[in-house]
Parts: C-alpha cells; structure tokens; sequence
C-alpha cells in the first residue's frame, strides 16, 4: 500500500473539491492506494477522485469542532461486500461507516471492539449515477441522508469528538477475499465537506438541480505504463473477468457477454459484462447487461448463451446464482441490446433434476433442431467409483418453457480423461456432423481443458465417433470457446486466455485475463481446423520480410521488431533440422526469452517459458505437448503477439496459445534458430492498437 499527500487539515469548514494532486496535498488528504499516481477524472464540479474498488481511498484527521460530513458519489458496480463511503473512528476505536451492500441497499454500521452492526437505513443508490451523502453527528442520534432527504433512523447512536480520523472510499473494518479488501467502493469521490453543522435545505435544492453525467471510463493514466495489457484483444476496463459467452450478431452488430467484477480481482459479484462490435475487432464495452438482485440469481449472473427465438428477438440464457442453482431468461428493452429485462418467471429450471445428488448446474447452451429448441446443462455425476462430467439434456417448444429429457452424454474419466464436472459446453453442427466441446474442471494435478468429440445427435442422444476426445488446442491455455456460426459449414469463436499469475501481480497490475482474437473454425476429416479471422489484416502497419534462406545451428536470424504488437507469418521448410522455431520476449541482455519449437525427433510442440520473466508471480514453465507437422518438409507457423498474449496458428489448422509477462519494456527481440539445416521464410506486421472503447 503507497501512502502519500498527507498535512494537517484546519480546524475550520473544509471542502476537498479534487482538483489536481497539489489540491489534495493543500487540503491535508492521505491518498491511498496501490496505484502509482493519484487518478483525477471529470467530477461533479471539476474533478473527481477516481477510485478502483479494492485498494484506493482517502483519510484525514477529523477536524476540531466538526459534526457533519458529505460528498458526492458514483459507482461503477456495487461492491463485493458490504463497502463504507464514509468512516470516522474515534479515539476509543469505535466507529460509524454510511455504507452500501452488493446489491445497492445503504445502510449504517456502528463498529465497536472490532466488530460491525449493520443497520439497513431502508433506501438504495444506483449505479452510474451522482448521489450525495450526507452524515449528522448529533446530540440525539446519528442522521444520515441521501441527496437531501433522511433515511430511516438507526437505533444506536455514534459519539465523534477529536482527535478523531475520517476515511471516505473505505472501511476501518479489516476484511478481504483472499489478499483483496471488499469494504471499499468502485467509482467516483467529489465536493467532500466537513463541517460542524448541514444546511439540509440547501442539500435538497442541489439533490434536485439536474447532476451532470457520472463518467466511469478507467482513466488512460491507470494502465499507460503497462506493456504487457494488451491493446488489440478484447478485455475490459479493469478488474476481474471470467469466460466470454452469448457471441451473437444481431441487426448488423455483434455482441459477446462475459464473467465481470468489476469491484475486485477475484471470482465474486459476478455480473454479465457486455461488448459492442461492428467487426469483431474494435469493441465497445457497455455497461452490464445483467447483475445480481433477485433472490434466485443473488449469488451471480453465472455463464450461459445468447439466442435469436423464433420471435427474431434475441434471447439470454444464463445460470442463475441462487439456491438452489437454475437457469434464467432475459430479454432486451429494444434493438441497441443495451439494456436487458430478466424474465417474469424466472428461473425456469429451478434446480437440477430428480435423481441427482449433485446440486451444482450451469452454463446453458441452446440451439434448435427442427422445430424443437434444445438445452444442455453443465454438470457432473456423483459416483463413488467413477465421478464423471455430464450433460444435462432439455427441450422446449418456445425456449422458455423447459422440460428435462435425460443425459444428452456422459464422460469415462478413466477412458477419457474428461474430469468430474463439465461446464462451459457447445454444440454445432457443422455441414452433416455435430460438434460437441466441453471444459473439464482442473482437479488437483489436472488442469482445466477445452475438449472436443465429433458424432452424430440421434434420440436425443450424441454418440461419438470416437470415445476418446481431442484437445482444442495443442498447449492448453485457452479455454471456453464462444462460438456463432457464419454458414452451414464454419463459425467464428472467441475464448478466454487466463493469466496463471499469482494474486499479488494481478494486485499490483489491475487487471486480470483476456480474451483470445476472433477465430474460424471448420470441421475437416473429424478434425476442428482453426485460422485467424481474416479482418485482422486490417491491423497491419509497417512490415518487414525474410525472403527464403537457409538458417542453421550455427547462426539465428533476427526479425525487426519496434514494439509489443506484432503479427508474424512464418514457413519452415525443416530439411535435415530436428529441431526449429523462434524466441521472442528477449531483452538485449538475454536475460528474458521465450522459446516456441518444434521437435521433430519427439514430435512436440515445446513453449519454453523457463526465462521468460524476471518478474516474481509469473509461472516459469516449459510447455509441450504431442505435435506432428501435418504435411512433410513445410511448416507454417502464424502468430500473433500482443503485449502478455501470443496466439499461434499452424498451417491454418492447429492453434495453440500463451502468455508472458516480461518485466522489461525491451523485451521484444525476435529471432529465429534450428538445429540442424533448416530453410526459413517470414513476413512481420507492425500491428495498429484496437482499444476497447467505453460506454459509461
């Protein structure tokens, strides 16, 4: 935690209008955050203190005399526990926080001997909106308000005297998920006043002026020094996020939903984050469709898919976080797709089906065969002997209303190596065969992995042609595909890139996974073949090329290379080598590099990350797996290089991917070796940024 602007504030009124950081120093504010520089982003008035939900808040001693305290607020989400606005604690070590709940609800806490009583003060704040609040010490009780107007009264009252500390943004409480603080707001800070008495008329006439629009875009400051977050993938703002799902392309724009907390870097307050694209490849991010506020989805807006019915609207389907566990449907207010209703009736499956033991269901996908709509589930069976992944099969005439049919398949972890638990499921036809892929659970030694079998849907059954699945990627790394079919024959599928670093660099970074670039998949010979969406070519800028030459042990090749963006297409033709490939990442000192080669003698693909950071909390890993060149003496290798993410695509049929997280800014050396005679040719792209612009 950085600690910094801190004087002594005067004993007078004190107003804290957050001007630039000299302000903040002149008004005797302590900063604190993880963050390297104070963010200031446009305020009520002026500027506003811009917050990132689990490290950024301000402190300062409670003036002599002082009995009052306000300011105006924003947020961008609601937090994942409950989060103070406002704290003061006295000399005794008690304290009282005007806080707010994960489902927006205000409420007072009064802290005693460490620990908290909360108490609902029976009103709720929105998000994305300015509020202002207001808290009154007085004689016969503490009064809070929200833009002007009382709340309910609590029924105990706070005592504050100097010397005295006030904290706005955070808690005093000392609770968190994992290494991340929940009892601190995500959103805006402005027009903080302290006081020793409130002029309540003048707090209702500004509540019901009209309050300019609360902009919640993450200043550019935040993430301007960080080579390594990419710049043409799709991720969000900030914070955490899970799995892509819903891809669908409706009135000529596409759109793509994803796992979001936007209050925290950990896998809780799930929301259903949303992006915006005409192409697939510059995203806009709206706010999110859909957050959790019923008691049936209370505990997150889990995965699931989008659809177009048979009424042409389209259609989400999502696993609702509730006890127990279901699915539920949301509808959109109009064509823009930006704001979504849930249904009346949700959820319409509520709960896993009799016969089961196993209370865990989720990640609904839908598509149509005839006239009959149909639902597979997510799921694992119980069995003491062999617990195995599974799916459950649903069916409905009007993709509401749904009735369980059976297991549509079921997986042999001791045949198959497909895990106990199955989440994150598709299944497309594809020309005259069907597609079914699934993502195992990791278990202890087992890491989680996308997987896939071909076959036929015949009694509402799949049967495989083979019992034994294919891996959708040669190294595993990315995971839960999302696909939306563009003919009868192909689809485009995005997926997530995790980022395996430790907690503390996630902490440090603000940010967490990424999603991969759109891809083209195709059946051919029972096999998913993979390319690059071609519209990618678009990014291209400068270039460079190698025409074909002979490269040998004795020598490498270097490609220029000018930045962290780059594309490179590059064809093998190994002759007598047993080994070829390239390292990238490398600062001119060696002392970072990563290395991605072919094995010919072993026949593998080997991603050697042994030295590919000298940052702590990165993996330090040697990857590989069975790789065999599809076509003898040729071997074409395309990949794609995005700060931390490396795509790679072989011969336009094979994928795999990566990531680094080097700690040096020159880290970008290209080279290309063999041992034993090889003959090389490449091409380079210096490729243009693609930022995901915001909507809020």
């Amino acid at each position: 935690m950085v600690s910094v602007l801190c004087l002594p504030l005067q004993a007078q009124t004190v107003y804290w209008h957050f001007e630039d950081a000299e302000s903040l120093k002149a008004e005797g504010i302590r900063w604190l955050s993880v963050k390297e520089q104070v963010e200031l982003v446009p305020g009520y008035k002026g500027k506003a203190l811009r917050t990132d939900g689990y490290s950024t808040y301000i402190e300062a001693e409670w003036p002599e005399g002082a009995r009052t305290v306000s300011a105006w607020f924003a947020l961008e989400s609601f937090p994942t526990d409950t989060a103070a606005f406002v704290s003061v604690r006295n000399e005794k070590g008690d304290s009282f926080s005007l806080c707010v709940d994960r489902f927006g609800e205000l409420c007072g806490g009064i802290g005693t001997k460490g620990k908290m009583r909360f108490y609902p003060l029976k009103a709720k704040v929105d998000k994305f909106a300015w509020f202002h609040l207001a808290i009154s010490f007085e004689q016969n009780g503490t009064v809070c308000y929200l833009d002007g107007k009382p709340l309910s009264s609590l029924p105990e009252s706070f005592a504050v005297s100097s010397p005295a500390v006030l904290r706005v943004g955070k808690d005093f409480r000392e609770k968190k998920n994992g290494i991340y603080d929940v009892t601190a707001i995500n959103g805006l800070i402005d027009e903080v006043e302290i006081a020793s008495s409130l002029d309540v008329a003048r707090l209702r006439e500004d509540a019901e002026q009209p309050k300019p629009e609360a902009i919640l875009a993450i200043p550019e400051v935040r993430f301007r020094d960080d080579f390594n977050r990419p710049t043409y993938h799709l991720l969000p703002a900030a914070n955490w996020t899970n799995e892509t799902h819903g891809l669908i392309c409706y009135k000529g724009k596409y759109h793509i939903f994803n796992q979001k907390n936007a209050s925290s870097i950990t896998l809780s307050q799930i929301n259903w984050g949303h992006f915006t694209s005409p192409d697939l490849i510059h995203w806009t991010e709206e706010k999110p469709a859909l957050t959790p506020d019923c008691d049936y989805d209370k505990d997150g807006i889990w995965s699931g898919c989008a659809i177009i019915n048979d009424e042409g609207i389209p259609e989400l389907l999502y696993t609702s976080g509730g006890e127990p566990r279901g699915i539920s449907i949301a509808f959109p207010a109009n064509d823009s797709l930006v704001i979504w209703d849930k249904y009346k009736k949700n959820p319409v499956i509520d709960g896993h089906p009799a016969g089961y033991t196993r209370t865990d269901m989720r990640d609904p996908y839908v598509w149509k065969e005839g006239k009959t709509w149909y639902m597979i589930v997510g799921y694992g069976i119980e069995d003491t002997v062999n617990p195995h992944g599974a799916l459950l099969l649903y069916k409905s005439k009007d993709a509401k209303k749904w009735k369980y049919v059976h297991l549509l398949f079921e997986g042999n972890p001791k045949v198959d190596h497909t895990g106990v638990f199955w989440e994150m499921p598709f299944f497309h036809k594809f020309g005259d065969k069907y597609v079914l892929q699934v993502n195992r659970v990791p278990e202890p030694g087992i890491p989680a992995r996308s997987q896939y079998w071909v076959g036929e849907f015949k009694d509402e059954k799949f049967i495989p042609d083979n019992p034994i699945p294919q891996n959708l990627e040669v190294i595993n790394r990315l995971l839960s595909p999302s696909i939306w079919p563009l003919n009868q024959d192909s689809a485009v599928a995005m997926a997530i890139i995790p980022d395996e670093i430790s907690a503390e660099v996630n902490y440090k970074q603000g940010w967490a996974h990424v999603y991969s670039l759109p891809r083209i998949i195709t059946l051919k010979d029972g096999k998913l073949v993979q390319s690059p969406y071609p519209l990618l070519k678009s990014l291209r800028t400068d270039s460079c090329r190698i025409e074909r030459r002979r490269l040998d042990a004795s020598a490498v090749c270097p490609l220029p290379n000018k930045s962290c963006r780059v594309e490179l297409d590059i064809t093998f033709y190994p002759g007598r080598a047993t080994r070829f490939g390239l390292t990238l990442g490398k600062n001119p000192e060696g002392t970072e590099a990563t290395s991605i080669y072919f094995d010919l003698q072993k026949e593998e693909l080997i991603v050697d990350q042994r030295r590919s950071s000298l940052r702590e909390g990165i993996p330090l890993q040697l990857r590989k797996d069975v790789y065999k060149p599809n076509h003898p003496g040729k071997v074409n290798l395309h990949l794609f290089i995005d700060g931390s993410v490396i795509e790679g695509f072989i011969d336009n049929i094979d994928a795999f991917t990566t990531r680094i997280f080097p700690l040096h800014r020159n880290s970008t050396q290209i080279e290309l070796f063999a041992d034993g005679e090889v003959e090389v040719e490449a091409t380079g792209w210096q490729l243009k940024e693609a930022k995901v612009k915001v909507n809020f």
